[in-house]
């Protein structure tokens, strides 16, 4: 599923292209493949200790650290940018709701905010990052 939602975006075709400045994506795909994590932790198939109090911040992940770093520092005034920092953010405050709501015993509600508004911003994430590689295709030239 995550394959096809990638390429549904055009993303395969442009991977030697992105990785100039940051691989994204390799940050698309590590933000998709937070769906299935958190499904196989809802499922009980998850070896991970997930901790909604990491989850939630959006500096510790790799693209996180970018943003707010060499990101900002290239293309802090860049609106795709501004957008894929408040999307980011809020991505990871989707996914600890998604493991709070697991630990608090509401399974059910875990699993609605997976498919519901987790996966809303996921998208909403993946597509900044999209636009993003279209200001950094442009600088390049």
């Amino acid at each position: 599923m995550f394959e096809k939602f990638i390429s549904a975006l055009g993303i395969k075709s442009q991977q030697p292209e992105i990785t100039q400045v940051i691989n994204l994506y390799d940050a698309v795909l590590a933000h998709t493949a937070w769906k299935r994590r958190l499904f196989e932790f809802l499922e009980g198939q998850s070896k991970e200790n997930l901790q909604p109090d990491k989850i939630r911040v959006d500096y510790l992940c790799v693209l996180g650290k970018w943003i707010h770093s060499d990101g900002k520092a290239h293309f802090g005034d860049q609106p795709e940018f501004i957008k894929l920092m408040e999307e980011h953010a809020k991505f990871h405050v989707h996914a600890a709701s998604v493991v709070e709501a697991h630990l608090a015993g509401k399974t059910d509600q875990a699993m609605e905010i997976l498919t519901g508004s987790f996966d809303d911003q996921s998208r909403k994430t993946v597509k900044c990052l999209t636009k993003l590689n279209a200001v950094v295709e442009a600088a390049k030239k």
